[in-house]
Protein backbone atom coordinates (compact mmCIF):
# COMPACT_ATOMS: atom_id res chain seq x y z
CA UNK A 1 0.00 0.00 0.00
CA UNK A 2 1.10 3.68 -0.79
CA UNK A 3 0.37 6.79 0.17
CA UNK A 4 0.08 9.52 -2.08
CA UNK A 5 -1.53 13.91 -1.50
CA UNK A 6 -2.89 14.75 -4.61
CA UNK A 7 -3.01 18.48 -5.01
CA UNK A 8 -5.11 20.52 -6.71
CA UNK A 9 -7.60 24.21 -6.72
CA UNK A 10 -10.64 24.45 -5.06
CA UNK A 11 -12.24 24.45 -8.74
CA UNK A 12 -10.85 20.97 -9.69
CA UNK A 13 -11.27 19.48 -6.44
CA UNK A 14 -15.26 20.24 -6.80
CA UNK A 15 -14.99 18.49 -10.23
CA UNK A 16 -13.13 15.86 -8.92
CA UNK A 17 -15.28 14.87 -6.29
CA UNK A 18 -18.50 14.95 -8.40
CA UNK A 19 -17.04 12.17 -10.36
CA UNK A 20 -14.59 10.86 -8.08
CA UNK A 21 -11.92 11.05 -10.76
CA UNK A 22 -8.91 12.36 -10.48
CA UNK A 23 -6.20 12.82 -13.36
CA UNK A 24 -2.60 13.66 -13.60
CA UNK A 25 -0.68 15.46 -16.83
CA UNK A 26 1.60 13.46 -19.25
CA UNK A 27 4.87 14.70 -16.92
CA UNK A 28 3.79 13.37 -13.97
CA UNK A 29 2.84 9.57 -15.61
CA UNK A 30 6.00 8.24 -14.17
CA UNK A 31 4.52 8.56 -10.70
CA UNK A 32 0.92 7.32 -12.27
CA UNK A 33 2.40 4.30 -13.13
CA UNK A 34 3.49 3.17 -9.90
CA UNK A 35 -0.38 4.04 -8.63
CA UNK A 36 -1.76 1.07 -7.67
CA UNK A 37 -6.01 0.02 -6.87
CA UNK A 38 -6.46 -0.13 -2.67
CA UNK A 39 -3.40 2.74 -2.34
CA UNK A 40 -4.73 5.67 0.26
CA UNK A 41 -5.21 9.09 -0.68
CA UNK A 42 -4.97 12.61 0.50
CA UNK A 43 -7.16 15.04 -0.77
CA UNK A 44 -5.11 18.49 -0.84
CA UNK A 45 -6.63 21.83 -1.90
CA UNK A 46 -4.47 24.54 -2.78
CA UNK A 47 -4.27 28.19 -1.84
CA UNK A 48 -6.63 29.74 -0.31
CA UNK A 49 -7.78 26.73 1.56
CA UNK A 50 -3.77 25.18 1.89
CA UNK A 51 -4.64 21.73 3.63
CA UNK A 52 -6.30 18.15 3.21
CA UNK A 53 -10.06 17.95 3.18
CA UNK A 54 -10.58 14.37 2.33
CA UNK A 55 -9.58 10.76 2.14
CA UNK A 56 -9.87 7.81 0.09
CA UNK A 57 -8.25 5.00 -1.71
CA UNK A 58 -7.53 3.90 -5.21
CA UNK A 59 -10.42 1.98 -7.38
CA UNK A 60 -9.24 1.83 -10.79
CA UNK A 61 -6.66 3.91 -13.50
CA UNK A 62 -6.75 4.33 -16.82
CA UNK A 63 -5.83 6.79 -20.00
CA UNK A 64 -8.32 8.80 -21.13
CA UNK A 65 -9.17 11.40 -24.06
CA UNK A 66 -12.29 12.98 -22.54
CA UNK A 67 -11.68 16.69 -21.68
CA UNK A 68 -13.31 16.82 -17.67
CA UNK A 69 -11.96 19.68 -15.81
CA UNK A 70 -12.82 23.18 -16.32
CA UNK A 71 -9.32 24.14 -18.07
CA UNK A 72 -9.90 20.92 -19.98
CA UNK A 73 -13.37 21.78 -21.32
CA UNK A 74 -12.45 25.76 -21.95
CA UNK A 75 -9.24 24.96 -24.44
CA UNK A 76 -11.55 21.58 -25.58
CA UNK A 77 -8.17 19.57 -24.83
CA UNK A 78 -7.51 16.69 -22.51
CA UNK A 79 -4.65 18.61 -20.19
CA UNK A 80 -4.76 15.36 -17.96
CA UNK A 81 -5.02 11.95 -19.71
CA UNK A 82 -3.42 9.63 -17.15
CA UNK A 83 -6.42 9.33 -14.34
CA UNK A 84 -7.90 7.48 -11.87
CA UNK A 85 -11.04 6.45 -10.18
CA UNK A 86 -11.26 6.76 -5.79
CA UNK A 87 -13.71 6.08 -2.93
CA UNK A 88 -14.52 8.76 -0.94
CA UNK A 89 -14.48 7.30 2.90
CA UNK A 90 -14.18 10.62 4.31
CA UNK A 91 -14.64 14.16 2.94
CA UNK A 92 -15.08 17.90 4.86
CA UNK A 93 -18.34 19.74 3.33
CA UNK A 94 -16.81 22.58 0.80
CA UNK A 95 -18.45 25.45 3.31
CA UNK A 96 -15.87 24.02 6.00
CA UNK A 97 -12.39 23.54 3.94
CA UNK A 98 -11.20 26.68 5.20
CA UNK A 99 -11.73 26.33 9.19
CA UNK A 100 -11.55 21.96 8.93
CA UNK A 101 -9.03 21.44 6.62
CA UNK A 102 -5.43 19.84 7.98
CA UNK A 103 -2.37 21.64 7.81
CA UNK A 104 0.99 19.39 6.47
CA UNK A 105 3.10 22.13 6.01
CA UNK A 106 5.29 21.18 8.64
CA UNK A 107 5.72 17.58 7.90
CA UNK A 108 7.71 18.34 5.04
CA UNK A 109 5.46 16.33 2.32
CA UNK A 110 5.99 17.23 -1.29
CA UNK A 111 2.37 18.56 -2.61
CA UNK A 112 3.19 21.07 -5.27
CA UNK A 113 2.17 18.93 -7.67
CA UNK A 114 -0.85 17.11 -8.99
CA UNK A 115 -0.04 13.75 -7.68
CA UNK A 116 2.71 13.01 -4.98
CA UNK A 117 4.12 10.18 -3.26
CA UNK A 118 4.72 9.95 0.48
CA UNK A 119 7.65 8.33 1.27
CA UNK A 120 8.18 9.17 5.01
CA UNK A 121 6.86 6.64 7.07
CA UNK A 122 6.40 9.46 10.29
CA UNK A 123 5.12 11.89 7.88
CA UNK A 124 2.29 9.11 7.04
CA UNK A 125 1.99 8.70 11.02
CA UNK A 126 1.82 12.32 11.82
CA UNK A 127 -1.11 12.99 9.45
CA UNK A 128 -3.02 9.82 9.90
CA UNK A 129 -2.88 10.86 13.94
CA UNK A 130 -4.31 14.64 12.49
CA UNK A 131 -6.58 13.41 10.79
CA UNK A 132 -7.94 11.42 13.49
CA UNK A 133 -7.95 13.73 16.27
CA UNK A 134 -9.45 16.66 14.47
CA UNK A 135 -12.05 14.75 12.37
CA UNK A 136 -12.71 12.58 15.28
CA UNK A 137 -13.52 10.01 12.35
CA UNK A 138 -12.40 5.83 12.19
CA UNK A 139 -10.32 5.43 9.30
CA UNK A 140 -9.02 2.11 10.52
CA UNK A 141 -11.57 0.48 8.23
CA UNK A 142 -9.46 1.18 5.53
CA UNK A 143 -5.47 2.38 6.60
CA UNK A 144 -3.43 -0.12 8.54
CA UNK A 145 0.34 1.39 8.18
CA UNK A 146 3.44 0.65 9.06
CA UNK A 147 2.55 -2.47 10.56
CA UNK A 148 0.46 -0.55 13.00
CA UNK A 149 -3.02 0.43 13.28
CA UNK A 150 -2.08 4.43 13.77
CA UNK A 151 -6.12 5.36 14.55
CA UNK A 152 -6.55 2.83 17.33
CA UNK A 153 -3.97 4.62 19.01
CA UNK A 154 -5.51 6.08 22.36
CA UNK A 155 -5.93 9.79 22.74
CA UNK A 156 -4.55 11.51 25.95
CA UNK A 157 -7.62 12.69 28.37
CA UNK A 158 -6.21 15.91 28.76
CA UNK A 159 -3.77 17.26 26.28
CA UNK A 160 -2.42 20.19 28.65
CA UNK A 161 -1.06 17.43 31.19
CA UNK A 162 -0.03 15.26 28.39
CA UNK A 163 2.42 18.34 26.72
CA UNK A 164 3.45 19.25 30.66
CA UNK A 165 4.15 15.65 31.27
CA UNK A 166 6.30 15.18 28.26
CA UNK A 167 8.13 18.45 29.13
CA UNK A 168 9.03 17.24 32.36
CA UNK A 169 10.52 14.12 30.90
CA UNK A 170 12.17 15.87 28.15
CA UNK A 171 14.45 17.81 31.20
CA UNK A 172 15.04 15.24 33.31
CA UNK A 173 16.74 13.42 29.85
CA UNK A 174 18.60 16.26 29.46
CA UNK A 175 19.90 16.27 32.99
CA UNK A 176 17.60 18.79 34.48
CA UNK A 177 15.97 19.14 37.16
CA UNK A 178 12.69 19.23 35.61
CA UNK A 179 9.06 20.08 37.64
CA UNK A 180 6.23 20.92 36.79
CA UNK A 181 3.76 23.23 38.49
CA UNK A 182 6.50 25.11 39.93
CA UNK A 183 4.87 27.73 42.47
CA UNK A 184 6.30 30.74 43.98
CA UNK A 185 3.64 33.35 45.53
CA UNK A 186 0.87 34.45 43.59
CA UNK A 187 2.14 32.59 40.43
CA UNK A 188 2.55 28.59 39.67
CA UNK A 189 4.69 27.96 35.88
CA UNK A 190 3.74 25.09 33.65
CA UNK A 191 6.72 23.44 34.00
CA UNK A 192 10.55 24.43 34.97
CA UNK A 193 14.06 23.54 34.48
CA UNK A 194 16.64 24.27 36.60
CA UNK A 195 20.12 22.97 37.24
CA UNK A 196 20.68 19.76 38.95
CA UNK A 197 23.82 20.61 40.47
CA UNK A 198 22.94 24.04 42.12
CA UNK A 199 20.91 23.29 45.24
CA UNK A 200 18.04 26.11 45.17
CA UNK A 201 19.01 27.28 42.36
CA UNK A 202 16.38 29.47 39.67
CA UNK A 203 14.93 28.27 36.50
CA UNK A 204 16.94 28.40 33.51
CA UNK A 205 14.16 27.15 31.63
CA UNK A 206 10.36 28.15 32.04
CA UNK A 207 7.33 26.70 30.28
CA UNK A 208 3.77 28.15 30.16
CA UNK A 209 1.46 25.47 28.22
CA UNK A 210 -1.40 26.66 26.27
CA UNK A 211 -4.02 24.75 25.29
CA UNK A 212 -7.64 26.95 25.01
CA UNK A 213 -8.31 29.46 27.64
CA UNK A 214 -6.67 33.35 27.88
CA UNK A 215 -3.43 33.46 26.02
CA UNK A 216 -2.30 36.81 27.87
CA UNK A 217 -2.28 34.89 31.07
CA UNK A 218 0.21 32.45 29.97
CA UNK A 219 2.45 35.60 28.51
CA UNK A 220 2.03 37.46 31.98
CA UNK A 221 3.55 34.43 33.64
CA UNK A 222 6.30 34.59 30.91
CA UNK A 223 6.61 37.95 31.94
CA UNK A 224 6.90 37.72 35.13
CA UNK A 225 9.34 34.66 34.98
CA UNK A 226 11.90 37.23 32.96
CA UNK A 227 10.98 39.90 36.08
CA UNK A 228 11.88 38.15 38.59
CA UNK A 229 14.85 35.69 37.41
CA UNK A 230 16.06 37.87 35.14
CA UNK A 231 17.18 35.94 31.87
CA UNK A 232 15.51 32.48 32.15
CA UNK A 233 14.88 30.87 28.54
CA UNK A 234 11.27 31.57 27.78
CA UNK A 235 8.99 28.88 26.65
CA UNK A 236 5.34 29.10 24.98
CA UNK A 237 3.85 25.86 23.87
CA UNK A 238 0.63 26.29 22.13
CA UNK A 239 -1.46 25.30 19.14
CA UNK A 240 -0.78 27.05 15.80
CA UNK A 241 -3.72 29.41 15.77
CA UNK A 242 -2.69 30.60 19.78
CA UNK A 243 1.41 30.47 18.67
CA UNK A 244 0.06 33.41 15.69
CA UNK A 245 -2.13 35.44 18.26
CA UNK A 246 0.49 35.69 20.84
CA UNK A 247 3.35 36.55 18.52
CA UNK A 248 1.00 39.82 17.56
CA UNK A 249 0.74 40.44 21.11
CA UNK A 250 4.25 40.29 21.59
CA UNK A 251 4.52 43.91 19.55
CA UNK A 252 2.40 45.63 22.48
CA UNK A 253 2.11 44.63 26.13
CA UNK A 254 4.62 41.77 26.25
CA UNK A 255 7.11 44.01 23.95
CA UNK A 256 9.97 43.33 26.79
CA UNK A 257 10.07 39.52 26.55
CA UNK A 258 9.78 39.71 22.53
CA UNK A 259 13.48 38.66 21.92
CA UNK A 260 13.65 36.38 24.95
CA UNK A 261 10.69 34.25 24.29
CA UNK A 262 10.04 31.22 22.09
CA UNK A 263 6.77 30.33 20.39
CA UNK A 264 6.77 26.53 19.84
CA UNK A 265 3.67 24.31 18.32
CA UNK A 266 2.81 21.52 20.30
CA UNK A 267 3.37 19.25 17.22
CA UNK A 268 7.30 20.21 17.86
CA UNK A 269 7.23 19.08 21.42
CA UNK A 270 5.29 15.61 20.77
CA UNK A 271 8.04 14.99 18.00
CA UNK A 272 10.88 16.07 20.28
CA UNK A 273 9.76 13.92 23.14
CA UNK A 274 9.28 11.03 20.71
CA UNK A 275 12.93 11.48 19.62
CA UNK A 276 14.60 12.23 23.17
CA UNK A 277 12.80 8.62 24.35
CA UNK A 278 13.52 6.51 21.74
CA UNK A 279 17.40 8.15 21.87
CA UNK A 280 17.44 8.07 25.41
CA UNK A 281 16.21 4.01 25.17
CA UNK A 282 18.66 2.70 22.15
CA UNK A 283 21.76 4.17 24.18
CA UNK A 284 20.55 2.23 27.02
CA UNK A 285 20.37 -0.72 25.27
CA UNK A 286 23.65 0.19 23.97
CA UNK A 287 25.26 0.93 27.13
CA UNK A 288 25.93 4.38 26.38
CA UNK A 289 26.05 6.90 29.55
Amino acid sequence: MRFWILSGTMENWERAISGSLWGVRSGLKTFWDKLDVGDILFFYVVAPVSGVIGIGKVESKFEQQIPFWADEVKENKVIYPYRFEFKINYIIPQPQWKENKIKIQDLNIGFRSGLNSITKKDAVKSLLIRLDENWNTDFSVIIEAVGEKIIEKPKPANLHEEIKQKLKEIGEIEGFLSEKEYSIPSYQFDVVWRSANVVGGVPKYVFEVQVGGDIKHALTNLKHAFDLWGFPKLFLIAKEDDVQKASQLMSGAFHEIKDKLKLVPIEKILRLHEVQIEDFKLKKEIGIP
